[in-house]
């Protein structure tokens, strides 16, 4: 028997699939796909990331959400984040730099 090297990750419809096909019949009689996929994605994310937190910015208007290991890692994150969607809409980059507020 050959030894296979397994994928690090699986993509989401595949474990979302694979998961679903294990409950039982009254569980997916009771429960929509739709909701069962939500619910099933909240769980997903946060294993996947498992060493990470997840940490809410504010920047102007806009609303950065980034997986991160601290604070410092998480600012840094969403600063690259809050450069990345102004260039794509046109901003101008603060000359102060982003004043990045936590949503708590």
């Amino acid at each position: 028997m050959h030894d296979h090297p397994q994928p690090k990750t699986v993509a989401f419809e595949v474990a979302f699939n694979d998961w679903w096909r294990s409950q039982p019949g009254s569980f997916r009689d009771g429960v929509s796909p739709s909701a069962a996929r939500t619910c099933f994605r909240a769980g997903y994310t946060a294993s996947k990331n498992a060493t990470e937190r997840r940490f809410v910015f504010r920047a102007g208007r806009m609303r950065i959400t980034v997986w991160a290991t601290g604070p410092t890692a998480a600012k840094a994150k969403a600063e690259m984040e809050a450069d990345f969607r102004a260039a794509k809409k046109g901003w101008p980059v603060p000359k102060t730099g982003w004043q990045l507020q936590e949503v708590k």
